[in-house]
């Protein structure tokens, strides 16, 4: 049921999340432990207290003298594990768009020595975007695809490599963009195909010249190359370690393989119009426990996160 926790190593804390953890109030979870100081429980903390729908909400559980053993965090009947983060554990719980706005409780599940089973609500507030609406015509040939067998496949493969998730944290820092050039379609847009809604959009669309150098936004393993997807394209996934992913989409060229190590900035691929485009773009998403959230939240990423 629970992900165990190993105890993390003694060290010295990155300036990060020991900011996040000793510059705020934290809320003590509610585990009854005879004869137990507050200074002794585990220290809970949820970051940043607004989150706009499609960015991300970070859970920080800092051990006290009496260590959880297992524990995760659910949120809108998903679950999210908790990993190890300098001196405590930390998990990343994707607001997706649809979350609903207002005050919200992210619910922390930690499992003491016993076995005993403690539960905290971490309340969070859910700010609302307006996302709008794109509005597109397709010709019918286009519109088929989606219907198309193998097409449900390339989305069935897309997404399984986009849940693989691994316990080292492979990014380190904000992320940067994957190529210059002008944001044409936005993150969580409503899609409008031929006057009907039919989605929303799960990443940016950066229009850029034919060609283009397009780089890892961050460090990690390549889990996913398929140069003939009829609907995606030249298609890259990157695991960024911790259920963080990245997506790259419609590429005209790919330079790395599957199992691949990455650094920032590495090149990967070309900008390209394959697979169903209309013009030379890169479609950039990102990840987290296979939920599509805002790609730019990841550049500006907060301390917590880095």
């Amino acid at each position: 049921m629970f992900a165990s926790l190993v105890q993390p190593p003694r060290r010295q804390p990155r300036r990060t999340v020991r900011r996040a953890l000793g510059a705020l109030a934290f809320a003590v979870a509610t585990w009854a432990l005879s004869g137990a100081s507050p200074a002794d429980l585990p220290l809970l903390d949820v970051q940043p207290k607004s989150v706009r729908q499609g960015d991300c909400a970070f859970v920080i559980v800092r051990p006290g003298a009496i260590a959880p053993t297992a524990g995760e965090c659910r949120w809108r009947g998903k679950t999210y594990s908790l990993f190890e983060a300098d001196d405590g554990y930390r998990a990343i719980v994707p607001i997706s768009p649809d979350s609903p706005a207002g005050r919200q409780t992210i619910t922390v599940l930690l499992k003491d020595g016993t076995d005993a089973v403690r539960q905290t609500g971490l309340p969070v507030v859910v700010v609302k975007r307006d996302f709008g609406v794109q509005r597109l015509r397709m010709k019918k040939q286009t519109t088929q695809l989606y219907d198309d067998p193998s097409v449900k496949l390339e989305g069935q493969t897309i997404h399984a490599a986009l849940t693989k998730v691994s316990n080292e944290q492979l990014w380190q820092g904000q992320f940067i963009w994957p190529c210059k050039g002008r944001v044409s379609t936005d993150f969580g847009m409503a899609r409008s195909i031929n006057g009907r809604i039919q989605y929303r959009h799960k990443g940016l669309d950066i229009a850029a010249a034919m060609g283009a150098p397009v780089v890892a936004a961050n460090a990690g393993v390549v889990t996913l190359v398929r140069p003939d997807y009829k609907l995606h394209g030249k298609t890259i996934a990157i695991d960024h370690g911790q259920g963080v992913g990245s997506l790259y989409l419609h590429l005209s060229a790919i330079s790395v393989k599957e199992g691949q190590r990455v650094a920032q900035g590495g090149l990967i691929g070309g900008v390209g119009a394959t697979g169903a485009a209309t013009g030379a773009h890169l479609h950039w998403g990102m990840y987290v426990g296979g939920e599509a959230v805002e790609p730019q939240f990841w550049i500006k990423l907060p301390e917590a996160g880095q």
